[in-house]
């Protein structure tokens, strides 16, 4: 039997997709779909699916809801992964790969430098609060469009006509850096605090660069069986890691608070410190920001990069981003302001040997013996991290080589029969992090700028894609999807600050820490940045132009368009 074509309103969106039953999110599919599993590839293309049968098979197959079904259809995607992500086990999946606590602490340094305790508080607090409308603007278009490209999608969906195909691109090719640094940035800083671990226990210890690959090798390994070997049960251990990960921190600060000793309050809220040497104290602390924006930029949205594993996704997805945002600004400023509380003397802090002033608080408050323990609690935590963010990265990779915006797309994109999963996009993945780790054999400071291409990256991704839609908002309002999480009234201004918050922060990435800058203190992510972008564009004029369209090029209602 043939299904009835859908209706299509004024504005070019079918009355299917707005009209999405929900109810059925809630209903758990048979287990008994042995022969169904069988049939993957025959049933996964919604777009192609003649019969009610078909499309019952390829709901229960993907673990979908008919709205999850109607919003690939309307993007003009095939089903090809499995949803076996819930609301909870999404909130547990973010909170661990944005690890707030467990990398946040360990970002301190550029505030502390640049600003003194004051400057490191109040520049995390004033970036939690100016993350809100970025967090929110992106969880509208996560429910508008709830798929794994994410921001270089919506940028295509929403940037004018003649500029999408362009823009998209650069987002794609931005956005790929900037989740292969992370990649790289979080695989290290497990080898990195097994290192730190040798050093607490032996003064002696003289951190070898060969190591430190050595562990990043280990680290990626881990990461790789976990988010390959480790696909099935992947949704079902995040929830008890994310207890312990809530656990690990009440160890962390506790301890700290009952025992290490403790600055005054107007060393912490109102004495600022200009260790950089810049001209003035307020031109220090904007500087100094660099901390608080590590803390808010990067992780929220793999919720939205995972949207084609999550079931009820438009509805979903939206919720866990600002779930999750919200949790970890609870984690993080009162932990930003544990450390700050207990940093006795700044300049050692600054100067301890493990680099990190986090750790020079623990060395006030508890004996090696435990600074150990806790440091083993805070490196499995991290290579727990370390599996959730490589399955993301591998859903990004893989969605931007699906539009062909990548060198051997089609290999990148191939998904594997039997798990259901983007394998090569998580073999190449590895092989970026294996290969950065390998530079750093030679120079930690090209690791360290390389890797520095993450929040700037990130931040113009956000930027853009919310600066399109402020654009459709104002421009085409009737041509937006329906959102399931709708900033309504309030979208044009959340959607300003976002953009206004988003450009000041990507500005202020680019500087240096120090004055006088030299080669070890330049922060080289502007001329890497552009270094990749110069690099992203003559792909595009050698080979991507013939490829690479814009997936709203196949999203209903739109793609006739560009016919």
């Amino acid at each position: 039997m043939s299904l009835p074509q859908a209706r299509t309103n004024e504005i070019g969106y079918s009355d299917e997709v707005e009209m999405a039953d929900h109810s059925a999110s809630t209903t758990r599919p048979s287990k008994d779909n042995g022969m169904i599993r069988e049939k993957f590839t025959a049933v996964a293309d919604v777009n192609t699916e003649n019969t009610l049968e078909d499309q019952d098979a390829s709901l229960l197959l993907s673990k979908s809801t008919p709205a999850d079904a109607a919003n690939m259809r309307r993007m003009g995607k095939p089903q090809q992964l499995i949803r076996h992500f819930r609301f909870l086990s999404t909130v547990s999946f973010v909170a661990l790969a944005t690890a707030a606590w467990e990398i946040g602490l360990f970002v301190l340094t550029p505030g502390l430098t640049d600003g003194g305790r004051a400057g490191l508080v109040w520049n995390v607090l004033w970036n939690i609060i100016g993350f809100g409308p970025i967090y929110l603007s992106m969880a509208e278009m996560a429910s508008m469009a709830p798929i794994a490209g994410a921001q270089y999608h919506w940028v295509s969906e929403f940037a004018p006509d003649e500029y999408q195909r362009i823009l998209s691109y650069i987002s794609g090719w931005t956005s790929t850096i900037a989740w292969q640094a992370g990649n790289a940035q979080g695989l290290f800083l497990v080898g990195s605090l097994i290192q730190t671990m040798i050093l607490i226990n032996d003064d002696s210890y003289g951190f070898p660069s060969w190591q430190g690959t050595l562990l990043a090798f280990m680290a990626v390994l881990i990461a790789y069986t976990g988010v390959v070997y480790g696909a099935k049960v992947l949704p079902y251990w995040q929830n008890a890691v994310f207890v312990v990960h809530i656990l690990a921190y009440l160890g962390y600060i506790i301890p700290v608070w009952v025992s290490s000793p403790r600055a005054t309050h107007a060393q912490v809220w109102t004495e600022f410190d200009n260790g950089g040497g810049w001209n003035s104290m307020g031109l220090s602390v904007l500087i100094g920001q660099l901390s608080g924006i590590s803390t808010q930029c990067g992780g929220i949205d793999t919720a939205a990069h995972m949207s084609e594993e999550i079931k009820d996704a438009a509805y979903s997805v939206p919720r866990v981003m600002v779930a999750v945002y919200i949790i970890n600004a609870l984690i993080i400023f009162p932990g930003v302001v544990t450390v700050v509380y207990h940093i006795d003397d700044l300049n050692a802090a600054l100067n301890d040997p493990t680099t990190y002033p986090a750790i020079y608080v623990l060395r006030g408050a508890m004996s090696v013996g435990w600074i150990t323990v806790i440091l083993v609690l805070i490196a499995l935590l991290n290579v727990a991290s370390n599996i959730v963010y490589l399955a993301a990265v591998t859903r990004d990779l893989f969605a931007f080589a699906r539009d062909r915006g990548l060198p051997f797309s089609r290999w990148i994109s191939k998904i594997d029969d039997k798990r259901h999963i983007p394998v090569n996009a998580c073999i190449l993945s590895s092989g970026v992090a294996c290969c950065l780790a390998l530079i750093y054999i030679g120079s930690p400071l090209a690791f360290y700028a390389i890797t520095s291409l993450g929040a700037v990256s990130l931040l113009q991704c956000y930027t853009l894609s919310i600066g399109c839609i402020l654009w459709r908002r104002l421009s085409h309002p009737e041509t937006l999807p329906p959102a399931q999480f709708s900033l309504g009234r309030w979208g044009v201004p959340v959607n300003v600050a976002a953009v206004v918050y988003g450009t000041w922060c990507f500005f202020w990435a680019f500087w240096p820490q120090q004055t006088p800058v030299t080669a070890a203190g330049l922060n080289w992510a502007a001329p890497i940045f552009v270094a990749a972008l110069i690099g992203a564009m003559l792909y595009f004029v050698f080979t991507a132009r013939k490829t690479y369209v814009g997936p709203v090029t196949e999203v209903e209602g739109r793609k006739e368009h560009f016919r």
